[in-house]
């Protein structure tokens, strides 16, 4: 699955703004840390979005 396909099941099941908001950010922390730890980014930054 890649980020955009990630964004559509996250815009399909969420349709507060607040939820699409808040899924972003945290895929943004998520990728700063595996970033930070040597993890791949894409992949952990997906996690967040599609979970």
């Amino acid at each position: 699955m890649n980020r955009e396909e990630a964004l559509n099941l996250l815009k399909k099941y969420n349709k507060e703004e607040f939820h699409i908001i808040h899924a972003l950010t945290v895929e943004g922390v998520m990728k700063y840390f595996a970033k930070e730890l040597g993890y791949d980014e894409e992949f952990w930054g997906l996690v967040r979005i599609i979970t």
